[in-house]
């Protein structure tokens, strides 16, 4: 498609005027506390900054009611229903704009439509070239593989499609029977190395001295993660690893340095005597030799009670994960061994500016996710030169290993219910194992942390704002 003319006649007057690029974004709505807010917040607040007469600039905005920020441009929300209690709720057959977009887009008359977001949420716009009058760019978030069936051939009807990781783009080539021409390509969400930065050891410690809860030591190792509690998250895990870190009912290997865990008694809330351990990775295996070699140069662990979890994580009401009942088949307590920011909750406790501050009062983040489609709280870590403990798969993971910035774990695939998108259940005994190499070893995590830093500063928001420009002008 030829680029959109950016010089008019006026009919009035016969006078020639310049004609700004008119786009329409349909993704969640650039207030909120989301990585694809933050996203659209940094292209289009970039754009605007640069190029103040080349673009107009309209949004209809998901989730609009979880408000945390104030937007640049006009938002227009999606429908609301009141359920029998009177409560205001998403519409369920407008939840992705599957309504809204066509009057907002008849009303508005849009140059180019720009969606963000993962693809089964963005396919009722993929409608046929004839079938619309403006250029439909598309910025796919894929957060596990495969793709489900039927959705290459209408991502294809996309005048161009963005991927936001490598990952993506190679899961969208893979289909079979599509052929997306020249029109695929990716492009990583900018770094705003600006706002997201590293502190001195001196200001860090001032930052804990005013914002850490009384319980928590001043001179704590900090695991920080941010994220919602869901069944992708797989955020069971991190509980579980707190566990044996702060208890040391584990095994430690002299020889290999592999971790070997005991047996699990949910039923108990506790681990088995001692004379009965038994070794979880090998069911039955006697607990005086290394699982993993073998050796007799084994003993058990110290615990590590100055390691403590901080989640910036609402404790919303869920069927998957109520962590309340995680915390006590993990034996772990908030106000003794974790702490969730303040106060947080689905419409947030922090703004965007606020955010740097977190990663900054951390040590490490603890990213284990079983998928991410891009991982905005691994890149913010990284700009902050946070070294990260991560899952090794989808799109976080391909951005974290290329900066050497952290320390992956692997683990075992499951398909999720649904699509069956394959997530990653991160391997417990390699995250206690990486968890530890990072809290002995204070030259890795600022090695770590250099890398993410000197990383990101490849796409700050100066440079990734002119690609997406060229696009918007070229294709």
């Amino acid at each position: 498609m030829e680029r959109p003319p950016t010089i008019y006649t006026n009919p009035k007057t016969g006078t020639q005027m310049h004609k700004k690029i008119r786009i329409l974004i349909v993704t969640d709505s650039p207030v909120l506390p989301t990585g694809q807010a933050e996203t659209t917040r940094l292209i289009f607040g970039g754009l605007l900054e640069r190029h103040p007469d080349e673009y107009e600039i309209h949004q209809i905005g998901l989730f609009q009611c979880y408000a945390c920020t104030t937007p640049k441009w006009p938002v227009y929300p999606t429908k609301m229903i009141k359920d029998r209690n009177g409560k205001l709720n998403f519409s369920p057959d407008d939840k992705y704009a599957e309504k809204t977009f066509f009057s907002v887009a008849a009303k508005v008359q849009p140059d180019i439509v720009f969606a963000l977001g993962d693809p089964q949420n963005v396919l009722h716009l993929c409608l046929p070239r004839t079938h619309r009058r403006f250029k439909l760019i598309l910025y796919i978030n894929i957060d596990g593989l495969p793709l489900p069936p039927g959705f290459g051939p209408a991502l294809s009807r996309a005048d161009q499609i963005v991927t936001a990781t490598e990952f993506a783009k190679d899961v969208l080539a893979r289909c079979p029977d599509v052929d997306f021409q020249d029109k695929l390509s990716y492009i990583y969400s900018p770094a705003d190395t600006q706002r997201f930065s590293p502190v001195t050891d001196k200001i860090k410690a001032d930052m804990r001295r005013d914002l850490f809860p009384p319980w928590m030591a001043q001179d704590a190792f900090l695991l920080g993660w941010v994220g919602r509690n869901q069944w992708r998250k797989q955020i069971w895990v991190q509980y579980k690893v707190l566990h044996y870190l702060r208890t040391g009912e584990y095994l430690v290997c002299h020889d290999c340095k592999r971790i070997s865990l005991f047996d699990w008694d949910p039923s108990r809330q506790t681990h088995l005597h001692r004379q009965r351990l038994t070794l979880e990775s090998r069911p039955g295996y006697n607990y005086d030799a290394c699982a993993h070699c073998g050796s007799k140069q084994i003993e058990q662990a110290k615990p590590l009670e100055d390691i403590f979890l901080w989640c910036h994580m609402a404790d919303e009401p869920v069927k998957e994960w109520p962590t309340r009942r995680l915390e006590e088949q993990f034996a772990v307590q908030r106000g003794r061994d974790l702490y969730y920011t303040p106060e947080h909750n689905l419409k947030a406790s922090l703004g965007p500016e606020d955010m740097p501050t977190l990663f900054r009062l951390w040590d490490c983040l603890l990213y284990l996710s079983g998928g991410e489609g891009f991982g905005i709280p691994a890149w913010e870590a990284m700009s902050c030169g946070i070294p990260s403990v991560y899952t090794d798969y989808s799109g976080h993971g391909e951005l974290l290993t290329r900066a050497q910035a952290g320390i992956p774990v692997t683990g075992i695939l499951q398909p999720e219910q649904g699509l069956c998108l394959w997530r990653m259940i991160a391997d417990v005994p390699q995250t206690i194992e990486a968890v530890r190499r990072l809290y002995y070893d204070n030259t890795l995590r600022k090695s770590l942390g250099a890398n993410a830093r000197k990383y990101v500063g490849q796409f700050t928001v100066e440079s990734l704002v002119e690609k997406w420009n060229q696009i918007f002008h070229w294709g």
